[in-house]
């Protein structure tokens, strides 16, 4: 059965007013864009079987990008600035930008962009994700005995590296002793550490 141009052009109205309530709520990769668009399209009502799908996307998509409601260099600096404050290591950023389906050079680019190039990027990371969590220097509570240290300490070890640090950066994090000091790395006015 094929549609009627009119039909057509009201799922493709509606599609576009649905795209633009959700961008302006949202900041969203080309291809997080792609995945609501195919949902919403499918969850039209509509008879929708002789609609050439792809093609409505892929027009809808580009309209937006050239409207630059879309941009993925934006949405990856956005998602890396938040992802530092909460403590994210390159390599954690990398997987959870590479899920929204951001390429590696943009990734790559943006993090350059957004740290600035800092040396101390990583390690400001790790000290936030250490203070986010009451961690390390950031532990409030006093340990009864050397067992207990070292089990917390596995724990810290662990979580860090989970978080994707690297171990030389996780060792420079708990060698840190003074919260003074870490504050000092966290405004980035310590110069060597």
């Amino acid at each position: 059965m094929n549609f009627r141009m009119d039909e057509e052009e009201k799922i493709i109205k509606k599609l576009r007013k649905s795209a633009m309530s959700y961008l302006a709520r949202y900041e969203v990769s080309a291809h997080q864009f792609e995945n609501t668009m195919k949902r919403k399209l499918s969850n039209l009502k509509a008879n929708s079987n002789g609609l050439d799908k792809i093609k409505i996307i892929s027009n809808l998509k580009n309209e937006m990008i050239l409207a630059k409601f879309i941009d993925d260099k934006r949405f990856a600096e956005t998602k890396i600035r938040s992802m530092r404050r909460q403590g994210g290591s390159q390599r954690f950023i990398y997987v959870k930008l590479k899920e929204k389906g951001i390429s590696n050079d943009i990734i790559k680019n943006a993090i350059n962009n957004v740290d600035e190039n800092h040396e101390n990027a990583e390690m400001i990371a790790a000290i936030n994700f250490i203070k986010k969590k009451n961690i390390g220097i950031y532990y409030k509570k006093n340990l009864k005995n050397k067992i207990d240290e070292f089990e917390l300490k596995n724990k810290w070890y662990g979580a860090l590296s989970r978080r994707g640090f690297s171990l030389e950066i996780v060792k420079k994090v708990f060698e840190i002793k003074d919260i003074e000091k870490a504050n000092l790395i966290l405004e980035d006015n310590l110069l060597k550490y």
